[in-house]
């Protein structure tokens, strides 16, 4: 008779564990890339609403507990038909695994690219800021001072930038060639 508790006893554990198993696997949530980059573009728009914003790389992770997550990486202009558009890299994990948030990776700022020996002219809004900046740049500089409603378009080619400079009030607009290495190759007038 005790033999028979303690056998009674033990499988009423065992269904205990099987319904508490069952129970946390109803409750753990299955996330999807769709999700983490519908909550990071949501996130980031609030942020800064009038910037651009791109979702660069979603890699998908798993924590200590074996649940997966996403690291996103997010690309955020700020001012991109400018002069002096502001590019940053903002990073995620959705959902949050801590409490601690990576810094945003400040690609351009106060204007100004090639501040160090080693320069590399690696995203569209470097080439912006370099197409007036740089050595041998002054008349692009003085056209878009001159003609504030100067837009930039931007074509990349595998080792250089071509940026052009264009006005609706002007009736000539700039066109410069530069390399990845920071180097201008060349700045030209068009006439219309």
């Amino acid at each position: 008779m005790r033999i028979g508790r303690e056998v009674l006893l033990i499988v009423v554990l065992l269904v205990l564990i099987a319904l508490l198993v069952k129970l946390i696997e109803f409750f753990k949530v299955d996330v999807v890339e769709a999700d983490a980059r519908a909550f990071v573009l949501e996130e980031l728009s609030t942020k800064y609403p009038t910037a651009d914003i791109e979702i660069m790389a979603v890699t998908p992770k798993y924590n200590e507990f074996d649940s997966r997550y996403f690291e996103l990486k997010a690309k955020v202009t700020q001012n991109p038909q400018t002069p002096c558009p502001q590019r940053s890299h903002v990073f995620y994990s959705y959902p949050v695994q801590n409490f601690v948030s990576q810094p945003a990776e400040v690609i351009t700022s106060g204007c100004t690219v090639c501040t160090s020996p080693i320069c590399t002219i690696a995203f569209p809004e470097e080439a912006i800021i370099a197409s007036h900046t740089l050595d041998g740049t002054s008349a692009v500089h003085s056209y878009i001072t001159t003609y504030s409603d100067a837009l930039p378009q931007v074509a990349e080619e595998s080792d250089s930038w071509y940026v052009t400079w264009d006005s609706d009030t002007s009736d000539y607009y700039y066109s410069t060639k530069i390399h990845r290495s920071g180097s201008v190759l060349n700045v030209t007038r068009y006439e219309r």
